[in-house]
């Protein structure tokens, strides 16, 4: 071939394939949308099988919340019920008054002596 004649069908050729690559990207883009389409209706995906595992969730995460809320009463109650006793317990010690504070603070350890002999 003449090499006069292969310059001008050189840039024809170069946009054809260039068109042709763009038209073979499209059809595969379109082909792998429509297989991922299939897919998604065959597990369920965007369906009601996501609806529902959400819903799952809230309820799971409803019920942590509920379970968290009673632990917190249940530990006040407890602290309450020790106060109390801890109360009690001081109100029996000191006889209604009658032992002041600071003389059961002044009785500390014994000496070291006493605890040899």
């Amino acid at each position: 071939m003449d090499p006069d004649l292969l310059i001008p069908l050189a840039g024809i050729v170069m946009i054809i394939a260039i068109v042709t690559s763009a038209q073979i990207g499209k059809t595969v883009r379109y082909y792998l949308d429509c297989r991922m389409r299939m897919a998604e209706r065959e597990s369920g995906i965007g369906g009601q099988n996501v609806l529902r595992a959400i819903q799952e969730l809230r309820a799971d995460v409803a019920a942590l919340k509920q379970h968290e809320a009673e632990a917190v009463l249940s530990f006040d109650s407890t602290l309450q019920t020790l106060d109390a006793r801890v109360k009690h317990l001081e109100h029996y010690r000191l006889g209604d008054g009658a032992v002041d504070r600071a003389a059961l603070a002044a009785r500390g350890p014994r000496p070291v002596e006493e605890r040899a002999a």
